[in-house]
């Protein structure tokens, strides 16, 4: 009996190590999404823009993406951003110059996932006053966000069922073969074979 659980444990401890070792192969897919973009004009003239990448099959943070991102406001061209990472997996902040008053738009796009995103924000003219000419903190709105993603060559997610499938049949063989040398070893030294 203790040789039959010493056998029953190796096996499943080889087949922990087969599904271990084939789980990762299909992590991440090349797709993502922005999510959580937003835009905070400051009152020193400058906006921080705020972004979350997250992969589309499991939703977790992409980090380490190849970002581009543009700020198009009303005095003139796209400015690029230099975007860092945030405070969590996924997240990136950057911060661009917003002196005039107006609609600017914000375009993000990712490599390693695939993703892209356009949105709108305002900065609002400073308030006057007869009594002095005091400039006021600015506040943004987040308008019109749209999101667009790369095709997906992983439609609906087929990836995390093909991956469950290679896990069980992996444990399958794995407990066949540990149930077939036990019987092939209690043979060999004579024992009953069940």
């Amino acid at each position: 009996m203790r040789r039959f659980l010493a056998g029953a444990l190796l096996a499943a401890a080889s087949t922990l190590l087969l599904v271990t070792i084939a789980g990762p192969a299909g992590a991440h897919t090349d797709t993502g999404t922005f999510s959580a973009t937003r835009a905070e004009p400051a009152a020193d003239g400058a906006t921080t823009i705020d972004l979350l990448l997250t992969y589309d099959n499991d939703g977790h943070g992409a980090e380490d993406a190849a970002l581009t991102v543009t700020v198009q406001g009303p005095d003139g061209g796209p400015v690029p951003v230099t975007m860092a990472p945030g405070d969590r997996a996924g997240a990136y902040t950057g911060e661009v110059a917003t002196d005039a008053a107006g609609e600017y738009t914000v375009t993000a796009s990712a490599t390693e996932p695939e993703a892209e995103t356009t949105f709108t924000f305002t900065v609002a003219a400073p308030a006057t006053t007869t009594t002095a000419a005091e400039a006021t903190p600015t506040t943004a709105a987040d308008t019109d966000t749209t999101t667009t993603t790369a095709a997906d060559d992983d439609e609906g997610g087929d990836g995390n069922l093909a991956s469950i499938a290679v896990n069980g049949l992996l444990l399958a063989v794995g407990a066949a073969g540990a149930f077939f040398a036990i019987r092939w070893w209690r043979k060999r030294r004579g024992g009953p074979t069940y």
